[in-house]
């Protein structure tokens, strides 16, 4: 199973790298076992139709309002030997990093700050590349876009509220327009001062 999966790592286009993904992402651990998150049937495992980018800008991280507490007031901070440190006080934030990774492809930085420590877990405990939740997020970067469209200010936005689904996990979900997504909505967690992905949902 690990060598289709890095095959696909190449291609991103194999129905079988989908399946796995989404059974790593739809099984919570034993110690999340009342976590339980409906992730889309054919997100991860159905060909995606339109490969067209969006026409959505990358967010600068530099140019978000300062934010208290954070060094700086920037939630992208990057040293001079080339270190970035992400901080993610809001799921706004977390929305914005996901954004900036994407559009560079900072795959290595999406899995070390961005993705939730238990999503990871789950992958790595099946001799997985986490690295993989991030080329298929690439592959279906105009889907992401798109979501992030109808909740432009995250929890802020009018009419969407954060629930909790979960110690520490909150879902983020768009109402009757979901029906019109691929992701309705997504999870995150909240881990050592950040938020971090969890993964989407349907």
């Amino acid at each position: 199973m690990t060598s289709r999966l890095l095959d696909t790592q190449s291609t991103r286009t194999r129905v079988n790298a989908g399946i796995l993904c989404a059974a790593i992402l739809i099984a919570p651990l034993a110690s999340c076992a009342q976590y339980r998150t409906e992730v889309s049937r054919t997100g991860l495992i159905s060909k995606l139709k339109d490969k067209q980018e969006g026409n959505t800008r990358p967010i600068d991280p530099s140019k978000v309002h300062p934010v208290f507490g954070v060094p700086g007031g920037q939630i992208r901070v990057e040293d001079e030997d080339g270190t970035v440190t992400l901080y993610a006080k809001s799921i706004k934030h977390l929305m914005n990093h996901i954004i900036h990774a994407l559009e560079y492809e900072e795959r290595d930085l999406f899995v070390e700050q961005i993705l939730s420590k238990i999503t990871v877990d789950e992958f790595e405990q099946r001799g997985l590349d986490p690295g993989v939740a991030f080329d298929e997020l690439l592959i279906r970067k105009r889907e992401v876009y798109r979501l992030f469209h109808f909740m432009p200010m995250g929890e802020s936005t009018p009419g969407i509220y954060p629930t909790s689904v979960g110690t520490n996990i909150f879902r983020l979900q768009v109402s009757k327009v979901g029906r019109e997504l691929l992701w309705s909505g997504m999870d995150v967690s909240f881990e050592q001062g950040n938020y971090k992905l969890r993964w989407f949902i349907q």
